[in-house]
């Protein structure tokens, strides 16, 4: 089609064009004001044949003088004289543009009322022309393809083109297999399943576990890009769903005849849905329309539809969130007891051959890591007094800082005091200085029981390096106690050997730890009493208990220590012996230390992509997960024999024996300094608040060794050495512990700001829809669709087979306004033609009311043959016109 301009009438046509740029064909008319405007915008040079002589008609008439002088032009198919104006439309009925095109209806009781004279042919639908807005008489033209227009105010005959006929070869319904209904029922009933879908989603907030992120899952960008996708088909589906809707709704109405048409502003609806730009852009329509409940429904159509996908993404798109804590058993990897110095000697890593050194390569290789891993953490520990000392710090056990360091370098690790004692209260009991304290720190297992495949936990890396876990776990924590005591030269005498009476040789250094004497009591002797046996549980008395007390060989100088640690078996505890600084009382000091596991705390692991967090949680602050709450019958301390052997090559790594040779170390030294000045007429001290005390220190620096019998150990106490050998030659056991696990996975909508709770509405409003929209295209319209007169393909070809209109004048060229956009329009039949055309609801109210007027046919000579005749002269696609035209229906509601 091409635009042309009759240079007669100033006015438009829309043409059909062909290679050879025929004349032929029907010709539609747009009229213009302007025609230097059409000049502009047209590039043919020759001027376009009268609309007459396109359609054959060698003698056009004169155009008629018309009475509007307001009306410029009619729209499609109306000419527009240049020298006067147009006072409406003339008889047409022979042309099949006017409302009279309609067949008489006729049915069998209303024949047999008509008079013979009168009775119709029944070989052709009967047609009569009607009168209009002025009233012309047609007879036939000049030729067989015009008719002559006679106007009875001047008598002036013009020649006028017929209609080209233009029967419908399609029915107007689709049937229900057609792919067009089936089409869009799936479309249907997917938006309606899936709309519902995201909104319980989104309700919800389901977490998915392993199923995003976890071994085996999707990856968490797959699963954000699948939530995008199934979001965006939902909102078109939606889309093109509510628009065949609207377009059955609005068909229909234009089709019934008690549904009283649509409007322009009406059809407009269906691009707001899917140009919602025109809202703004096409604001005359808007007005119209949106206060209309069709309307209403529409524009809030737009609206949910153009934010779908957003709040998809804000309420259902799987987010990163804190997982749901479950409580459960979880697995680990065991190859020995607990503080089993075998097992550490022989797994640590030396890259000396064990055939160079078979005696010492273990003991060698522990030493060197007990040193690097017991100086690390007593750095930080040391550091994290510096901090706490310079503030107001405290004397509260519970307050001060407990042991740290770090584990694996990324992970940091921290103990907790347990059954702390009051110094100053130690101290007025035992009439010196007492210091006792017992630091609990993780179990090291976890570390690994938390990478392990059995458990199946969600790590940061399965998560893309984002996100977190949180393991609380029921088993055992290693701890130290560590018991000072402060002593004169006087009280220490007995355990000193060069303060003996008539000792065998004189102390040597060299030779002090490879030869003892021959007059050193041995085993079972249970050696000399001391003032400090109350305390340490020296002596036969304390049964189980009791330990020997240790024998030194000397008295260190002062800022030095020495250890003992060749007790036989049974000493689960190593000793040091240590000299004050000279402005410090008491002067010397003896400290216990001995290892075990606790069951009064429980381990906790926190780790993120970052690293990780290990530390115990004693007393109140464990709540009812702790090991003794597993396991309650287990003692609240229990001493391993076994550590002490590890213990005894741990002093040795951190030099704590120096004294012996008048070393000076500097570990010794900042021991020395650390020790609890006491009133030298009462022996009363107390812990300074700035300032940690011996036995603090020493449990810190033991820590490490906390650590490293931890790892790969037991998470049942009651596991033996004997145990640990029976773990299958070098092959692990297995063991299960009580757990709670918390890990980061991925939920709907997790973490959202409130907010974004908005968006609710959105999907509610969808899925709403959705449900309406599918129940009155299944039921309703009982999934048969109609063709969609609203689609600009079909709006096309129905407004170029129908007649012009008054209505419309003035909107060929810029498109219609105002009053134009709210005319109301319908869809009706020339069933002599079976052809569809539009005409507005105001002529076909016109036009069955003049019909009423006239009053019914004579029928007395029609015989019963010819109303047989009339019961099979209607075609189906008249009766399928018929049936629509006169359905009734809750969609004429929607106006």
């Amino acid at each position: 089609m091409e635009p042309r301009r009759d240079s007669d009438f100033d006015q438009i046509f829309l043409h059909p064009t062909t290679s050879n740029r025929s004349r032929g064909g029907d010709s539609i008319a747009l009229s213009s004001r302007n025609n230097a405007a059409y000049r502009r915008l047209s590039s043919a040079e020759e001027p376009y044949l009268h609309s007459y002589e396109a359609h054959g008609s060698s003698n056009p008439a004169t155009p008629p003088t018309y009475r509007d002088a307001a009306s410029r032009g009619f729209g499609l198919g109306i000419g527009q004289p240049r020298n006067g104006p147009v006072s409406g439309m003339g008889e047409e009925s022979d042309l099949g543009y006017h409302p009279s095109h309609h067949s008489r209806h006729f049915s069998e009781s209303s024949l047999l009322r008509e008079s013979a004279d009168t009775s119709p042919d029944f070989t052709t639908a009967y047609h009569r022309p009607s009168p209009s807005f002025n009233s012309s008489f047609q007879s036939y033209g000049s030729d067989s393809n015009t008719v002559r227009i006679v106007e009875p105010e001047n008598g002036q005959e013009y020649d006028r083109p017929k209609r080209v006929k233009c029967p419908t070869r399609r029915h107007v319904v689709q049937r229900r297999s057609a792919w067009l209904s089936i089409a869009i029922l799936v479309l249907a009933f997917y938006s309606t399943a899936f709309s519902a879908i995201y909104f319980v989603v989104a309700c919800i907030k389901p977490h998915y576990g392993n199923r995003i992120g976890g071994k085996g899952g999707l990856a968490p960008s797959t699963a954000t890009l699948l939530s995008a996708l199934f979001a965006k088909t939902i909102e078109l589906s939606f889309v093109t769903v509510f628009v065949a809707f609207l377009g059955q709704v609005l068909s229909r109405k234009a089709l019934g005849k008690n549904a009283g048409g649509i409007t322009i502003a009406d059809m407009s609806m269906r691009t707001w849905v899917m140009q919602p730009g025109t809202l703004i852009t096409h604001w005359e329509n808007v007005k119209h329309s949106a206060l209309t409940l069709l309307g209403i429904i529409a524009m809030t159509t737009t609206f949910v539809a153009m934010f779908y996908t957003t709040a998809a993404e804000a309420l259902v798109s799987p987010r990163l969130t804190a997982g749901i804590p479950e409580t459960r058993e979880l697995t680990g990897e065991v190859n020995t007891k607990f503080a089993n110095s075998t097992y550490l000697f022989s797994n640590c890593q030396s890259p000396v051959p064990l055939a160079v050194d078979p005696v010492n390569r273990g003991s060698t290789c522990m030493q060197i890591a007990f040193s690097g891993k017991s100086f690390h953490n007593y750095e930080q520990y040391l550091g994290r007094w510096t901090e706490f000392g310079a503030g107001q710090g405290s004397t509260d056990m519970l307050l001060r800082p407990p042991p740290s360091g770090t584990w694996y370098d990324n992970t940091t690790v921290k103990g907790s005091w347990i059954e702390p004692y009051n110094m100053t209260e130690l101290s007025i009991k035992w009439g010196r200085m007492v210091v006792n304290v017992t630091a609990a720190m993780p179990h090291a297992g976890i570390f690994s029981a938390a990478r392990h495949p059995k458990n199946n936990i969600r790590l940061p890396e399965d998560l893309g390096g984002q996100g977190e876990f949180n393991i609380k776990a029921a088993v055992p924590s290693p701890i130290v106690n560590v018991i000072c005591a402060g002593m004169t030269e006087e009280e220490l005498a007995p355990i000193i050997y060069t303060k003996w009476p008539h000792p065998n040789f004189e102390f040597n250094a060299s030779t002090w730890l490879m030869n003892q004497t021959t007059d050193m009591p041995n085993y079972p002797d249970w050696l000399n009493a001391t003032v400090v046996d109350d305390i340490f549980e020296f002596g036969e008395k304390f049964g189980d208990r009791g330990q020997r007390p240790p024998i030194f060989p000397k008295i260190p100088l002062e800022y030095n220590t020495i250890i003992n640690v060749t007790g036989r078996f049974e000493t689960n505890s190593i000793y040091l012996l240590g000299t004050s600084p000279p402005s410090i009382y008491p002067p010397h000091y003896l400290c216990q230390m001995k290892g075990g596991l606790t069951p009064q705390c429980l381990t906790k692991y926190e780790a993120a992509s970052s690293g990780g967090v290990l530390y115990s949680q004693c007393g109140k602050a464990a709540d009812s997960m702790t090991y003794q709450s597993v396991v309650p019958d287990v003692p609240p301390i229990m001493i391993d024999k076994d550590w002490k052997n590890v213990a005894e090559e741990w002093a040795r790594s951190i030099a704590l024996n120096t004294g012996l040779s008048d070393g000076y170390g500097s570990n010794a030294r900042l021991l020395s300094q650390l020790i609890s000045n006491s009133d030298i007429k009462t022996n009363i001290s107390s812990l300074d608040p700035h300032l940690p005390s011996v036995a603090e220190a020493l449990a810190a620096m033991a820590s490490s060794l906390l650590l490293l019998g931890t790892q790969d150990a037991t998470f049942n106490h009651r596991k033996t050495f004997a145990d640990a050998r029976m773990a299958g030659h070098h092959e692990p056991m297995y063991e299960q512990f009580h757990a709670t696990v918390w890990a980061s996975d991925y939920a709907s909508g997790a973490n959202s700001p409130a907010w974004q709770n908005v968006f609710y509405a959105v999907l509610a409003l969808v899925l709403v829809t959705n449900l309406i929209c599918s129940v009155y295209l299944y039921l309703a319209f009982r999934g048969v669709q109609l063709t969609d007169f609203t689609e600009p393909q079909n709006t096309l070809a129905l407004a170029l087979n129908s007649p012009p209109s008054i209505h419309v004048s003035g909107a060929c060229g810029a498109g219609p306004e105002g009053k134009q956009l709210t005319q109301r329009w319908m869809i009706s039949m020339d069933e002599k033609e079976e052809h569809y055309y539009m005409t507005s609801a105001e002529e076909v109210e016109a036009e069955e009311a003049r019909l009423r007027q006239r009053g019914p046919y004579n029928h007395d000579s029609i015989d019963d043959d010819n109303v047989a005749n009339i019961k099979n002269a209607v075609s189906p696609k008249v009766s399928e016109y018929r049936r629509i035209s006169r359905a009734s229906s809750s969609i004429s509601l929607l106006t």
